[in-house]
C-alpha cells in the first residue's frame, strides 16, 4: 500500500545537515524550543513523558521515513521528550526555513495540514484502543498498524518488517506492564499469528491478527487523498470485523 500523500514536499535535500545519534541520545528534551524538524533516515526513536513517580508513557514511535515532529512548527516548547531507541541517522530541516517556505508555498502548507489531520485521526484511534481494548487486542492492533506504516514508507513487505522494540517499549506504548506485554506476545506467538526473531517481525496470519484487534486500516488513510480517488488499499488490509470471528488467543 504506497503512500499517496505529497509528503515528498517536506523531505530534506541532500544539502540538509545530517546527524547520527546513539541509542538513548536525546533528539529533544521536554521544555526545549525546537529549532529543527528531524527526518528519520535510519533507526527508531520514541516520544515520551515521564510521570513524577518515574513511570513512562510512550506516545509515538518514529521509524525510517517519519518526521519528528511537525507539531513543533507551532510549539513554543516541546511538551514531551524524544530519544533514539536504536542508533539512527536523521536530517535536520531548520524550522525557520520550513516556516518561510510554508508562507510562500500553499502546497507545502497543505501537506503540513494533512499531516496534522492524520495525527489527530491516529490519536483518536489510540484513545479508543487503550481505553476499551484488552491486552491482546491492543498489541495485535499495534502490530498491524506498525506493519502498514512501514509498508507505506517502503520499509516492509510480505508481512515482514524490522522490529527493534523492547517489551518495555511496547508496554509503555500500550499502557500495560512489561510482564503483561511479554505474556501477551508469547500468546500471539504460541497461536501461530506472529514470529519475532532477531529484531524482526513476521505476521504469519494477518487476517486473524486483524480480527483480534478489530483493526481497520481506514484511519491511516489520507482522507483528502481518498476524496481525490486515490488507489484503493489491498483487500487484505480491510479484514472482516472482529465480532464475526472467534479470537485465536485469550483476550486477557
Amino acid at each position: 500500500m504506497p503512500d499517496h500523500s505529497p509528503r515528498h514536499l517536506l523531505e530534506p535535500s541532500k544539502s540538509e545537515t545530517r546527524r547520527r545519534f546513539r541509542a538513548r541520545d536525546a533528539l529533544m528534551r521536554r521544555g526545549e524550543k525546537p529549532g529543527a524538524i528531524w527526518y528519520i533516515e535510519d533507526g527508531w526513536a520514541a516520544r515520551f513523558k515521564l510521570l513524577r513517580d518515574g513511570r513512562r508513557h510512550i506516545s509515538r514511535f518514529y521509524a525510517p521515513g517519519d518526521f519528528c515532529d511537525l507539531s513543533w512548527l507551532v510549539a513554543g516548547a516541546a511538551d514531551q521528550s524524544v530519544i533514539a531507541l536504536t542508533p539512527m541517522r536523521a536530517a535536520a530541516i531548520e524550522r525557520s526555513d520550513l516556516e518561510g517556505r510554508m508562507r510562500g508555498e500553499s502546497a507545502l502548507a497543505l501537506t503540513v495540514a494533512r499531516d496534522a489531520l492524520a495525527e489527530m485521526r491516529w490519536q483518536a484511534e489510540w484513545l479508543i484502543t487503550i481505553g476499551c481494548k484488552s491486552a491482546a487486542e491492543r498489541i495485535a492492533h499495534f502490530l498491524c498498524e506498525l506493519y502498514f506504516r512501514l509498508e507505506r514508507r517502503g520499509k516492509a513487505r510480505d508481512y515482514r518488517c524490522e522490529f527493534p522494540l523492547s517489551q518495555q517499549d511496547i508496554a509503555d506504548f500500550t499502557g500495560m506492564t512489561a510482564v503483561h506485554a511479554c505474556r501477551t506476545l508469547r500468546e500471539l506467538r504460541a497461536s501461530g499469528l506472529i514470529e519475532l526473531f532477531r529484531r524482526r517481525l513476521r505476521i504469519v496470519d494477518f487476517p486473524q491478527l486483524a480480527r483480534i484487534a478489530a483493526f481497520d486500516v481506514n484511519y491511516l488513510d489520507d482522507p483528502m487523498a481518498a476524496s481525490m480517488n486515490a488507489p484503493a488499499a489491498p483487500q487484505a488490509s480491510h479484514p472482516a470485523p472482529a465480532a464475526a470471528v472467534r479470537p485465536a488467543v485469550p483476550l486477557a
